[in-house]
């Protein structure tokens, strides 16, 4: 699977994940000066600028990325790493049990299979099956095709994905940057970015989710707002920093400053603009990061 990621003209959209597998989301950063990994660890409810704590560095080497994110990748309830590298492999960092320093995660494994030879130049990660698993969704390059690519097994088995198949159909300007139950339907909504910097959750699943992870008829749009684009934004992040079950939207600014706007516990399909609160800062000195997740 190759990715052109560079070609977007969106901020970057990762998904935040437990590293210690007790459910609290953690932030996952790269340093690209250093090529080095931290995790965040969260503190165990939501306190501002106190809900993280001090860094923890679980890598090095970490240069020839064009995309990395967190996701269980084995329904163990800890989150592991993936990488799309720059030579287009795509490995993924396994979990070895908890938070542990520089031992956090086991040496990196190719995916079983053989992943799609198409060129996506958007990628997000979510469990579209229900099976605890994350599943990958891709847009076709230059194309307002989105592809659903299912998580079958654990990393190492053979044929580890499923063939891509159909998954939402588009405008060519609009971009896909991520997964979440923004809806509280149970199923994962696809965020969408469009050329004008308003976000919109596209309800795949409105009117429902076949076994395989497929749409069952149309789905139904919802805006959430405008400024979402990369002139505010460097880094976007689905995580849930209060607990809530509910999606939250970490951002960080170009100063530096990393913001969240927390879900408002509620989604009224006539007023969908009222689901995210405004932004609450979380300290600044982000700046050094270019991959939050």
């Amino acid at each position: 699977m190759e990715t052109v990621t560079e070609e977007v003209t969106a901020p970057p959209v990762h998904r935040s994940g437990s590293f210690r597998g007790n459910g609290w989301l953690d932030i996952l950063a790269r340093d690209p000066g250093t090529s080095e990994l931290f995790v965040f660890p969260h503190q165990g409810g939501w306190d501002g600028p106190k809900t993280f704590g001090d860094p923890v560095k679980v890598g090095e080497g970490f240069d020839n990325v064009l995309w990395l994110g967190a996701g269980d990748f084995t329904g163990n309830g800890y989150a592991d790493i993936v990488v799309i590298s720059k030579d287009e492999q795509a490995l993924v960092h396994l979990n070895q049990g908890g938070l542990n320093g520089m031992s956090t995660f086991a040496a990196p494994l190719r995916f079983g299979g053989k992943l799609p030879e198409v060129t996506y130049d958007t990628i997000a990660l979510g469990d579209l099956t229900g099976d605890g698993r994350a599943d990958i969704v891709g847009r076709l390059q230059g194309t307002g095709e989105v592809h659903r690519i299912v998580n079958r097994g654990a990393a190492g088995e053979e044929e580890i994905f499923a063939p891509p198949l159909p998954f939402a159909v588009l405008d060519e300007t609009d971009i896909p940057v991520g997964l979440a139950d923004v809806t509280g339907s149970g199923y994962e909504d696809l965020l969408v970015l469009h050329a004008s910097g308003e976000l919109s959750a596209y309800e795949v699943y409105a009117h429902g989710r076949g076994e395989e992870g497929e749409p069952v008829g149309e789905g139904a749009w919802h805006a959430l707002g405008a400024g979402w684009d990369l002139a505010t934004n460097r880094v976007l992040t689905i995580t849930d920093i209060d607990g809530d079950g509910h999606p939250d939207l970490l951002a960080l600014r170009h100063d530096g400053t990393l913001v969240v706007h927390r879900h408002s516990g509620a989604f009224d399909a006539d007023a969908p603009g009222a689901t995210f609160l405004p932004p609450q800062s979380l300290g600044d000195g982000w700046g050094r990061f270019d991959i939050i997740s």
